[in-house]
């Protein structure tokens, strides 16, 4: 069992409901890589491949959706990446993974050397970064589910 399924396993044991949006196939990370002109990090490309996306109701990872990558309805990665970009100036080396309501958008910088990406707060309101959340999609992944679990 790789350390997406426990952290899914506990997650869906939890109190909470929750909503998985079907993993992915490398064909279709692929493709979402050509639709957002970033390359994944290896940590979000492994959830996306166990899962999809989703998380707790109202709170969930935006991901791949039925595996299609082209989706571009809210709740995907696509969907809510070029919703921010066009709504509120997002730059294009943003990666939206969780958005909320206009008012929470937290991404993974790709501006960076690294093969993993930090997340970062992208203020909707003043447009711009303002703040380090992880140091990479898996240790969001591992808060958010500890915050919801413990």
């Amino acid at each position: 069992m790789n350390k997406y399924s426990e952290l899914i396993k506990q997650l869906d044991l939890s109190e909470h409901e929750t909503f998985w949006q079907g993993s992915a196939d490398l064909k279709e990370i692929a493709l979402l890589e050509q639709l957002i002109s970033i390359k994944l990090p290896p940590s979000l490309v492994g959830f996306l491949k166990e899962c999809g996306g989703g998380g707790t109701i109202d709170a969930e990872v935006s991901g791949i959706e039925d595996n299609n990558a082209t989706l571009k309805r809210g709740g995907t990665i696509l969907g809510d990446t070029l919703d921010c970009r066009e709504t509120f100036e997002l730059p294009p080396h943003l990666i939206v993974i969780f958005y909320k309501e206009n008012e929470i958008c937290w991404c993974l910088d790709s501006n960076t050397q690294e093969k993993e990406y930090p997340l970062v707060n992208y203020n909707l309101f003043k447009k711009q970064v303002d703040g380090v959340i992880a140091d990479s999609f898996l240790s969001f992944f591992c808060d958010y589910v500890e915050l919801r679990t413990s």
